[in-house]
């Protein structure tokens, strides 16, 4: 009999470098699974089970990651913030604990959710694994003018995973930019959803646009799931970071 059930709100941040993602798989290393794992030593006569607001693949990051877990704890959330915090490797911290209503599931009551993509011209040893060095010329506008056909709401069956078993795949897009500075271009978006290597998909075919080698009507053709001449193109996993979920107030 469950007598002091809670439902708990965990804010996380990580550094997938060394991990398959978010999501619990046999035998791979996954944020979830460190985290359930760490909450399970300290309840272990308790079946942990987490939700998260949505899915990171292998190598990207979080700023802002939110969880739930329901647990039959007296606890407080700052003393469980600490004890969870105290089984964690050191690329993974939990910055928030905080006590929600039974209704609240991180995943099916968020509104929007944001990522931003780091890419740097200048290569640097230190930042390798956190930004997409792009060595390339590319041409601002065009990035620009991607960004604002992308806001809206659109098919991305031609711009996420092929072989995803989501069925459907129109998303709104409520802000989408791309932030210039001296050598490094950061790339905001925020959406209701998003779809399995959708944002880099995006932004390697916007890099491709920028490059000159995909003009800007085969992007608007991806986007509105029409017969094309060329391919999306991914970016690589390690600018990626998932950065804010948004909630009601």
């Amino acid at each position: 009999m469950k007598i002091n059930e809670n439902n708990y709100l965990l804010k996380i941040s990580y550094d997938g470098s060394n991990y398959s993602g978010w999501q619990v798989q046999p035998k791979v290393k996954t944020i979830q699974n460190y985290i359930e794992e760490g909450i399970k030593k300290i309840f272990p006569n308790q079946n942990i089970k987490i939700n998260g607001s949505g899915r990171t693949d292998a190598g990207v990051h979080a700023n802002e990651q939110i969880a739930n877990v329901v647990i039959d704890s007296e606890m407080k959330p700052e003393q469980l913030r600490r004890a969870i915090n105290n089984y964690l490797p050191s690329d993974i911290y939990i910055h928030e604990c905080n006590l929600v209503n039974k209704a609240f599931h991180a995943r099916f009551s968020a509104k929007k959710r944001q990522y931003l993509y780091y890419i740097s011209s200048s290569y640097s040893p230190i930042n390798r694994m956190y930004s997409w060095h792009c060595k390339w010329d590319l041409d601002k506008y065009k990035l620009e003018k991607c960004s604002e056909i992308i806001i809206g709401e659109h098919d991305f069956s031609l711009l996420s995973k092929a072989s995803s078993d989501v069925y459907n795949k129109i998303c709104i897009i409520f802000e989408s930019e791309w932030i210039f500075s001296n050598s490094d271009i950061c790339f905001k978006i925020t959406a209701n959803r998003f779809l399995q290597h959708m944002v880099r998909l995006l932004v390697g075919t916007m890099i491709e646009i920028a490059r000159g080698r995909i003009p800007v009507k085969e992007f608007e053709k991806m986007l509105n799931n029409k017969e094309i001449n060329f391919s999306s193109v991914r970016a690589p996993a390690e600018g990626l970071f998932l950065n804010k979920v948004f909630y009601d107030e």
